[in-house]
């Protein structure tokens, strides 16, 4: 009773000691499974409904925070920071994919060969979350851009036009967004992206612009969006290619 209190009449080494030592072949027979660790437990190193549920959510949780920069909402600092961690994590776990693979596929074999053997679910993870940031925020990264980018374009018409509203009555644009308030606008309107911190106005003898910028590449190399009513884009740095971007005196460059 205390060899059983202890554990140790579960123990292999114990159990072929005893049996040759004692004589009691009955310690060979394997010990009967406890119904804490059957099929249905909710370990989450083995694969039930449960823990499906946890993968997905582990991978599409993942997913969102790399995508955060480009979704609407307040700005918020943090969100840049999850991007490029999953820029970074996405390009190392490249090296993580086939180990997962070969590691789930060795699972998925135990499992045709026993129906009763759980797969282990850290092998599946392995796969599945470095895929899964990989894709984000080098592939489905660029298209979520292309609507944030849009979506604060569209914010801005109201601003705009009230600094030409400011122009006709005054006979000059307004050396700041400032100056608008109250009188031709009730507030600055904010982009609303979370990865977007606000517009920047600036104004050059009689014509102005109104830009915002997006992150690119590990904060390094980043998208600058400008509103200019003359057309006369330009670029800053390395790059010099402009893209339009559909919307009328609106191009944008990526940074470098």
């Amino acid at each position: 009773m205390y060899l059983r209190q202890a554990g140790l009449t579960r123990n292999p080494t114990f159990r072929i000691f005893s049996a040759f030592v004692v004589g009691d072949k009955a310690w060979l027979r394997k010990p009967r499974s406890n119904a804490n660790t059957n099929v249905g437990s909710h370990n989450f190193g083995t694969v039930t409904t449960m823990n499906w549920a946890k993968l997905l959510l582990i991978n599409l949780g993942a997913g969102l925070l790399v995508l955060s920069p480009f979704v609407p909402g307040p700005p918020n600092g943090l969100v840049n920071f999850f991007y490029n961690a999953g820029q970074i994590l996405g390009l190392l776990g490249v090296f993580a994919i086939p180990i997962g693979l070969i590691w789930t596929t060795k699972e998925l074999k135990r499992k045709r060969n026993d129906k009763q053997y759980q797969v282990d679910l850290k092998a599946i993870l392995l796969l599945t979350l470095p895929l899964t940031l990989f894709l984000t925020s080098i592939f489905i990264s660029g298209r979520v851009r292309n609507f944030s980018r849009d979506f604060a374009i569209n914010r801005t018409e109201d601003l705009i036009e009230s600094i030409e509203k400011f122009k006709a009555t005054k006979g000059q644009y307004p050396d700041s967004l400032t100056d608008l308030t109250p009188e031709y606008i009730s507030a600055i309107p904010s982009p609303y992206i979370m990865g977007i911190d606000k517009y920047h106005y600036q104004k050059q003898g009689d014509i102005f612009t109104v830009s915002f910028q997006q992150n690119v590449i590990l904060s390094f190399n980043f998208e600058v969006v400008t509103f200019d009513p003359t057309d006369n884009h330009k670029t800053d740095g390395q790059l010099t290619d402009i893209y339009d971007t559909g919307k009328s005196h609106w191009k944008y460059y990526v940074y470098d």
